[in-house]
């Protein structure tokens, strides 16, 4: 069951007179591709994998919870999440959960129908389980729809993904995802600034602040 005691941290440490925009993934539609969703890549533990459309609810899971449970989850380079929002969007920060010890990285999906690098998020320095990672983009992106996938130690999941932004006007007739049919390389150069760990009470829960630059 997710929780709002991580939502709670992640408002102390977004709120601001600059952070008016809204979370325009909320509620956005969620598909996985790739042969290795739900697969825990050997894992004899946790839970069932979760609702696609939980990725884009709006809620997150306890800060430190067992990765794949409560989450999406799974296994390979060719496996992953899209997110398409609902309209055509001018983003300027991200909010993510996901599993510690990885590299995620987030594309969107520009008005031409083509796929740009939004960021990698690494997780290596975090706790173990689920964690937060959020923070500004330093240039906005304009952006029709966001793909997810990762490397690291196979053990991939994602409980929550915002977007925060504005919706734009946008004449570009729609066109779906591509979906990737080879494995995502590794960007040439990672900009991966982190920053703050934020401690709640006795849970031990911490929230990696990053400053994520649209390469």
């Amino acid at each position: 069951m997710k929780t709002t005691t991580a939502a709670a941290m992640a408002a102390i440490l977004f709120s601001s007179s600059a952070y008016a925009d809204d979370n325009v993934a909320y509620l956005a539609d969620v598909a996985s591709f790739g042969s290795g969703m739900g697969d825990s890549a050997g894992a004899m533990w946790g839970g069932g994998i979760a609702r696609l459309d939980s990725v884009t609810d709006g809620e997150f899971n306890p800060v430190g919870q067992q990765w794949n449970y409560g989450s999406v989850y799974w296994s390979g380079l060719d496996t992953g999440l899209t997110i398409t929002l609902a309209h055509t969007a001018s983003v300027n920060r991200l909010i993510l959960e996901a599993d510690n010890g990885d590299n995620y990285r987030i594309e969107f999906l520009d008005r031409a129908n083509v796929w740009q690098s939004a960021t990698t998020v690494n997780t290596d320095q975090s706790p173990a389980g689920q964690n937060l990672f959020g923070g500004p983009l330093l240039t906005p992106v304009v952006a029709k729809a966001f793909r997810i996938t990762a490397r690291g130690d196979n053990h991939y999941s994602v409980a929550e993904f915002q977007a925060f932004g504005e919706v734009v006007v946008d004449d570009t007739p729609p066109g779906g995802p591509v979906v990737p049919t080879s494995p995502v390389p590794e960007p040439s150069s990672l900009l991966m600034m982190a920053a703050g760990l934020a401690l709640l009470a006795a849970r031990r829960m911490q929230l990696a602040y990053l400053a994520i630059a649209r390469r």
